[in-house]
């Protein structure tokens, strides 16, 4: 379970284990600890996802000044 998933992928894991613990009431032991890996490494995705975007606009900024809008 060591690769990487894209943000897409993640999502779609996670509602598939959502779905199926709605539907069923609960997951096996090991569909929980997939669903909470799924959400940890979704939540890692997304950090560093908006700490490069932040980094970019910082750039942009230091490089053009600040723009009112």
């Amino acid at each position: 379970m060591h690769n990487e998933y894209s943000e897409i992928e993640l999502r779609e894991m996670i509602s598939n284990l959502r779905l199926v613990k709605d539907f069923e009431g609960k997951l096996t032991d090991e569909s929980e600890i997939d669903l909470t890996t799924y959400e940890l490494l979704l939540e890692n995705h997304l950090n560093n996802k908006y700490k490069e975007i932040d980094e970019w606009l910082n750039k942009l900024i230091n490089k053009n000044g600040i723009t009112k809008y």
